[in-house]
């Protein structure tokens, strides 16, 4: 829904033609470029088909391209001094993010579902050999975690869910006011202790908190990479190029990402089916906004269009490429079809399903700008009880509190 300061705000089932008028918006532009703007956006047109149909392995190949991309060129403006050329360092940054986050969170994420090569055991060493390469979780506990318990109705962002625990050891809270839920936001992607946890956990999931075969694959990895800066002394290229977006970078949109993912801690309705309840708390997550409207007069239109340019350029692109790469814009399909081999094509695949009229399943909810996604969350955390979550005053409940309502569930 388009306000009068020109912001979106979230779209909801009810108004699933104003999303739809806001993606079609961009058909201003030529015919040739809605592939693009598909890209960027996250939302298809209606019966639109993907331009390149590409298979899991050119998936992966074109991400670890893009890895490489990042990471080279950021890695020979340093190494070479290049004065004005440090001003590319933050767009290798943002890329070198993206791709490290698609690894995880969608190649390896699908892979552990089993939908990479459909063989069980060939997908879980797939997930083993990328989340080695950044670093992140083992395919054991990433199983335990997401499948076990994130995508089981029973505990699925419940108290159990591992992303509820983990904002919650963040001190985002029910019952805390929007603003000062912001205000804890800001406090924590800068806060050393909170990238400090973040980078011990991702080393204990590769090191000690996973199987032998594992662990003799992360410690050799390392040893191999640290080993080479050592012997090469090339510890400020290191840190520049490679160190800043894996690790702080990659913290900082990993919270978003969580912050903007699901309605967590919003009240379980008793009288929603499993498929109502995960589509309650799911929503497409689409980046940009509505395209200036034509006839608008000179210095309006000015306004607007540059307005329109520099939010798409500074703030829902580079949301889109590091919070949302991938299917993470469309996050609620995957839920909806988890097992659905069209996550190289979500976008595509949500909104065929749609133009379906999604059968067996409730209306999908749209929310347009990483921001309102965020805000959506922050408003069911603001309006929620502690006591409801069997949490009392500013204390957390207790970690084996935690560990028995998980065994319960």
């Amino acid at each position: 829904m388009v306000t009068s300061t020109g912001h979106t705000s979230p779209v909801t089932p009810d108004n699933e033609a104003e999303s739809a008028a806001i993606r079609a918006s961009y058909q201003r532009f030529p015919a040739w470029t809605q592939h693009l703007w598909t890209w960027i956006t996250g939302k298809a047109l209606p019966g639109q088909q993907p331009l390149i149909r590409l298979t899991p392995v050119t998936y992966l190949l074109c991400d670890l391209l893009a890895l490489a991309v990042g990471i080279g060129p950021a890695w020979w403006i340093v190494a070479g001094g290049l004065s004005w050329w440090w001003l590319l360092l933050p767009p290798c940054w943002v890329l070198s993010t993206s791709a490290a986050r698609v690894c995880s969170t969608v190649i390896a994420h699908h892979a552990i579902h089993a939908r990479f090569t459909h063989k069980i055991h060939r997908d879980r060493m797939i997930h083993q050999v990328l989340s080695t390469l950044v670093c992140t979780d083992d395919a054991d506990q990433y199983y335990e975690d997401h499948i076990n318990l994130h995508h089981r109705k029973e505990t699925f962002a419940t108290i159990a869910d591992p992303t509820i625990q983990h904002l919650l050891q963040l001190r985002f809270r029910p019952g805390m006011t929007e603003r000062a839920l912001w205000r804890r936001l800001a406090v924590v992607i800068v806060s050393p202790k909170f990238h400090g946890e973040f980078l011990y956990t991702r080393f204990a999931q590769n090191l000690w908190r996973c199987a032998n075969y594992r662990k003799l694959m992360g410690a050799g990895y390392l040893a191999v990479v640290f080993g080479l800066v050592a012997w090469q002394g090339t510890w400020l290229e290191f840190t520049l190029a490679v160190l800043v977006p894996l690790v702080p970078v990659y913290h900082i949109v990993a919270l978003l990402e969580f912050l903007s993912e699901h309605a967590w801690f919003k009240a379980k309705d008793l009288r929603l089916s499993g498929r109502a309840f995960h589509v309650s708390h799911s929503w497409g997550r689409f980046s940009g906004d509505p395209v200036p409207e034509p006839g608008l007069p000179l210095g309006a239109a000015l306004r607007a269009w540059a307005r329109w340019t520099l939010r798409m350029l500074f703030y829902h692109l580079p949301s889109r490429i590091t919070v949302v790469p991938g299917d993470l814009a469309q996050h609620d399909f995957h839920h909806r079809r988890p097992s659905t081999s069209e996550w190289v094509r979500a976008g595509y695949a949500r909104q065929s399903d749609i133009d379906a009229g999604h059968p067996k399943w409730p209306a999908y909810t749209d929310v347009w700008g990483l921001g309102n996604s965020i805000g959506k969350v922050f408003e069911i955390l603001a309006n929620e009880q502690p006591t409801e979550w069997g949490l009392s005053g500013e204390k957390r409940r207790s970690k084996a509190a935690v560990v028995e309502v998980r065994r319960a569930g």
